[in-house]
């Protein structure tokens, strides 16, 4: 549902951006849309890292995935740079998650109460939000000068106060208590349910490129019809 609802966006993103349609993608029910989607992926960040340190902890593991995640995010950036200098994306959701995958181990033994310091986060995020320091070194924590602008902005304060949420989540729905799985048949449904969340990552990167491309196709078809 999450992808679903990125796709939906993103296309909708587009459409305003590169095809000129009257689409306030940052307000009303579309903004709302893009936050959802936000939240919901990163509090399932938290859950999928509760289930997996449960399994095998490791921080070497994390370590390899945190830093494939970073990469993808700085060849967003790039890309972005080359795209609009302006609003590029300097610290995205990608950024975050990818920073978050490095940081999580250690939070680690919060389990059940890793939403404490989740919401300390959060409410630091809506005091730091009126600090505009003159220097561009603090947007990864949320600070940032008052020029600065970005298409997409997810700093760790107050954003990975909800991906601690989501490991609490994690751990008193999946590991404290396992029975209430036996209730739900996630083995009688269709394979391909589970495919997309197994390459959230993938999806991520080359969904964008093809929205635009298919755009792009859409249009030239379009006016020469």
């Amino acid at each position: 549902m999450a992808i679903l609802g990125m796709i939906v966006y993103h296309s909708a993103f587009d459409l305003a951006f590169f095809h000129g349609v009257d689409l306030n993608v940052f307000s009303g029910g579309w903004w709302m849309l893009a936050r959802s989607v936000a939240i919901i992926f990163l509090i399932l960040v938290g859950i999928s890292f509760a289930i997996s340190w449960e399994r095998t902890p490791q921080y070497k593991k994390y370590a390899r995935r945190g830093a494939v995640i970073l990469a993808c995010a700085m060849l967003i950036t790039i890309v972005t740079y080359v795209l609009d200098p302006t609003t590029y994306i300097r610290f995205g959701i990608l950024h975050l998650i990818g920073i978050a995958t490095l940081l999580l181990p250690l939070f680690a033994r919060f389990k059940s109460f890793a939403f404490v310091p989740g919401l300390l986060l959060m409410f630091a995020g809506q005091w730091m939000q009126s600090i505009h320091p003159e220097t561009s070194l603090l947007i990864p924590l949320g600070m940032y000068p008052a020029s600065f602008t970005s298409l997409d902005y997810f700093p760790l304060v107050p954003w990975f106060g909800v991906i601690l949420i989501g490991v609490s989540f994690g751990n008193v729905l999946y590991i404290k208590n396992l029975s209430w799985r036996a209730t739900v048949p996630f083995d009688r449904l269709p394979r391909i349910f589970s495919w997309p969340g197994r390459h959230a990552l993938w999806i991520y990167m080359i969904h964008q490129p093809l929205i635009l491309a298919l755009l792009a196709l859409g249009s030239s078809l379009f006016h020469k019809v």
